[in-house]
């Protein structure tokens, strides 16, 4: 397994936090800007990456996102459940 500080087939940065064009417009949000992913098991510090994905949703890389993995949520394999509800806030410049 690679993992580069660039992806070479999105050409996204590893704190890449992936959106949707139209979220990020109804969000005041343009790529680049700071970003803050939270939830009860911990928080992100990303920057927002336009891209081709569903309404609603937003994605990160592996392993940087196991941060905001519940640990009691694991198949009987021990395979965690790589879904996550998340609060996305700017981070504040000030």
């Amino acid at each position: 397994m690679v993992q580069e500080r660039k992806d070479a087939i999105t050409g996204a940065f590893r704190e890449a936090v992936f959106m949707n064009a139209g979220d990020a417009n109804k969000l005041g949000l343009k790529a680049g800007d700071a970003v803050i992913l939270k939830n009860e098991s911990g928080e992100f510090h990303g920057r927002v990456y336009i891209a081709p994905i569903q309404p609603g949703n937003l994605q990160i890389h592996w392993p940087e996102g196991n941060v905001l993995l519940d640990k009691s949520k694991r198949s009987r394999e021990g395979v965690p459940d790589y879904n996550a509800v998340v609060r996305l806030e700017v981070k504040d410049h000030g």
